[in-house]
């Protein structure tokens, strides 16, 4: 029976946030690499440092899950998957030194949680806001007809004010959004609309208004909004959130009709809570590292992400690759959004890498 270990080296790092996880530890780990000669130094060095990243990743604990094919009564495929259950917030260079072709560096890590709260220098969201939907019944009163828009537009103004956040396109209700690559020369809709072009390390924000009346048991006639918010990430994640609030409506009367002066504090509790649940799956987005799918074009592997999300020259990419342990790639040019990758390993082959998740950490320069 063959039994298979696969490394899958899904190792976070981020900044020291300002009040790090009372979780996270320190740990001291080493890692080392074979440099096939001396030009070979300089990703051999890169080679090492992931290397220590892997096992401070593996210092936080590991997860395993197992996979079993069985024909005949007979185990033709024993699969274990070993995945380092920490990630690194911080670590420190405690010195490096060469012995002949072989280069070991050490570093001080502080290592926390997969699923822990702390989070350090945010990723860089380029957001591309769609027109919101917005559905408001004819049984609603006239004044809850612009609400949605009105929490549309208030909720975009305060994202734009993020540091983290580039508020790059605001889509019209005409509009839509295609693929960089869909060919619309000859689509009149598109022509006529003037269809926004994605970026692929674009992050879309979509959002869903329902404003309705209904009878609650008891609670006379009220007026409900719900509310659909999903960013939709480049690499295809979706994360989505829900909203419901209902507020009693006054009566129907000339009266009760006449008086206008609940309507704010009316509009503030349908309104509780929308900001700050947009403003979390934001902030739950920043602080995850740069993600998207390895393209290969001829010799040449990329990512369409860049400067743009905050990657710099000195990031690593790490890959999962079912056929084999780790992978680890360089970025060798870098633009607003694109990245170059070249694999650590060059006895790789570029195939081994298309269409493949990588995820970047900054590991220096």
């Amino acid at each position: 029976m063959r039994v298979r270990v696969l490394l899958l080296a899904l190792i976070y790092l981020f900044g020291l946030p300002l009040a790090a996880s009372a979780q996270a530890v320190w740990v001291e780990v080493i890692g080392h690499a074979i440099a096939t000669d001396a030009k070979d130094k300089p990703a051999a060095r890169r080679r090492a440092l992931a290397d220590a990243l892997i096992s401070a990743g593996m210092a936080g604990g590991v997860s395993m899950k197992g996979h079993t094919v069985v024909d005949k009564g007979r185990v033709v495929r024993d699969l274990t998957m070993m995945r380092a259950a920490g990630r690194v917030l911080r670590y420190d260079n405690l010195g490096e030194a060469w012995a002949g072709n072989t280069i070991q560096i050490r570093l001080r890590a502080l290592v926390a949680p997969l699923e822990g709260p702390a989070c350090g220098p945010r990723r860089h969201l380029v957001l591309v806001a769609l027109a919101p939907n917005i559905r408001t019944s004819p049984n609603a009163p006239a004044w809850a007809a612009t609400l949605g828009a009105e929490l549309y537009s208030d909720a975009l103004e305060r994202l734009g004010r993020k540091r983290s956040v580039t508020l790059d396109k605001v889509l019209t209700t005409a509009q839509q959004p295609i693929s960089k690559t869909k060919n619309t020369s000859m689509s009149y809709a598109s022509l006529t609309r003037g269809d926004v072009r994605l970026q692929g390390g674009d992050t879309q924000l979509a959002t869903w208004f329902e404003i309705d009346t209904e009878y609650g048991a008891g609670k006379g006639r009220q007026l409900v909004m719900r509310v659909q918010m999903q960013l939709i990430e480049g690499t295809g994640q979706i994360t989505e959130r829900t909203l419901s609030n209902a507020v009693k409506l006054p009566g129907t009367g000339p009266i009760s009709s006449a008086l206008g002066a609940r309507r704010p504090k009316l509009k503030a509790k349908l309104a509780e809570g929308f900001v700050e649940i947009l403003e979390g799956m934001i902030d739950m987005a920043t602080c995850t590292p740069v993600a998207a799918h390895v393209r290969r074009a001829g010799n040449t592997l990329s990512v369409p992400v860049g400067s743009r999300q905050g990657l710099s020259r000195g990031a690593l990419a790490f890959t999962e690759n079912p056929a084999s342990d780790f992978e680890a790639l360089e970025i060798v040019k870098l633009t607003r959004d694109r990245a170059t990758l070249r694999p650590l390993d060059p006895a790789l082959p570029l195939s081994a890498f298309d269409g493949r998740m990588v995820r970047f950490v900054e590991a220096g320069k």
